[in-house]
């Protein structure tokens, strides 16, 4: 009699793990987001550093909000992969938040990117370094 109630509490088990996101992509499906998400990347990085004339410092910081939403999403995607590494993309964009938080508010534009333009330029070459490790096609 108990054999079905155990059935029954597994296949419950192994649905809310399926509803649940525990099941791994492939690996292929893995990469392939990875390199979605490195795109991603790239083009919030290019979002920000376009910032119009017009822009304030704060446009500016709502461009990191951008930068770090498609951060996150390159480390949750990195994190399905067990051989790939973002350390110096994690560093390069800790360094630009940081450059980011540090922007006098009373900065012109200009002045604002041209500050933090190193730092933009360093967190697009480990983007563009581990799009390429990963071959992505499309960039």
């Amino acid at each position: 009699m108990k054999k079905p109630g155990v059935l029954f509490i597994a296949l419950a088990l192994v649905l809310a793990c399926a509803g649940a996101g525990c099941v791994q992509p492939s690996e292929e499906d893995a990469e392939a987001q990875l390199c979605q998400d490195l795109e991603e990347l790239g083009a919030a990085l290019e979002s920000m550093e376009n910032t119009s004339l017009r822009s304030s410092v704060g446009d500016i910081r709502d461009g990191r909000d951008q930068v770090r939403s498609a951060m996150e999403s390159v480390r949750e995607s990195a994190g399905q992969l067990a051989n790939v590494r973002v350390d110096e993309l994690n560093a390069a964009y800790e360094d630009l938040d940081q450059a980011v938080q540090s922007l006098p508010d009373d900065l012109t534009v200009v002045e604002a990117i041209q500050t933090i333009r190193p730092q933009i330029q360093a967190v697009r070459d480990e983007q563009r370094n581990l799009y390429a490790d990963l071959n992505c096609t499309g960039q």
